[in-house]
């Protein structure tokens, strides 16, 4: 059902998590995944260059949390099963107290893009916005491009494979906080002038009111996607007065 009509932009960009995917699928899906594949994924990439460098930072990170389960590496043929262990102590440690490093992150990403490679892996993408990115791009000509709080690339493998197959055809690029903050108006600036738009032409659709308010400073167009209620009953005065919809196919351009 619509509910909001808005004037045909160029551009349309918008965020993946809480807005073309569940909030809670990184939590829900990918770690889960870490902690169940780990020693899988170590096994089957053992020689490789990346995961001995991988694991080779997470040793010299655990090395300094004086609380932190200690990695003990050999890399010989018959430690294989020993390293692996030491190290899934470590992650373990590092998921359980949400304890993030420059490591961590390393190896989730290699780990995750593995996964998305060998068909185990797939972003759950609302039926919506699958449905609606389609319409946008190949029948009304608008293009679509993501902003992310995260790794772009990262983000271009999420959205290769999805519950809705490849949906990296329908988009024109990504954006990372490479660019900057989302929170920050210079950072949408910098996003026009790489893709050469003006702000009046352009909708961004997003989970966060302070991110619309610094697209929406420097004359975007600003939809807040919000699928649940409590979403919309933790807004704040300015936030309550932008344009709001449950799900992609609540919006309509003219």
């Amino acid at each position: 059902m619509v509910q909001l009509r808005l004037k045909k932009p160029n551009a349309i960009l918008f965020d993946i998590t809480g807005t073309v995917a569940k909030t809670k699928f990184i939590d829900k899906l990918l770690i889960p995944y870490i902690e169940s594949n780990f020693h899988r994924y170590l096994r089957e990439n053992w020689n490789t260059k990346q995961v001995q460098m991988d694991l080779e930072q997470l040793r010299i990170e655990s090395d300094l949390d004086p609380r932190a389960p200690k990695i003990h590496l050999e890399f010989t043929d018959t430690s294989i099963d020993a390293d692996i262990d030491s190290a899934y102590d470590y992650v373990r440690y590092c998921i359980d107290n949400r304890k993030e490093n420059k490591a961590m992150t390393l190896l989730r990403f290699h780990m995750w893009f593995d996964g998305y490679a060998k068909n185990r892996l797939e972003t759950p993408v609302y039926s919506d916005v699958a449905i609606q990115i389609q319409k946008w791009r190949c029948d009304q000509d608008i293009k679509l491009y993501v902003f992310s709080n995260g790794w772009a690339e990262a983000t271009r493998r999420f959205m290769m494979k999805t519950n809705h197959g490849d949906l990296n055809l329908l988009i024109d690029g990504y954006f990372d906080t490479s660019l900057g903050q989302l929170n920050e108006p210079a950072t949408f600036r910098r996003m026009l002038e790489r893709i050469n738009e003006r702000p009046e032409n352009v909708i961004f659709l997003t989970k966060s009111a302070e991110e619309g308010r610094a697209a929406e400073s420097i004359g975007l167009t600003v939809v807040l996607v919000l699928t649940h209620r409590r979403n919309i009953e933790r807004l704040d005065e300015e936030g309550r007065r932008m344009a709001r919809v449950r799900s992609f196919n609540e919006l309509e351009f003219e």
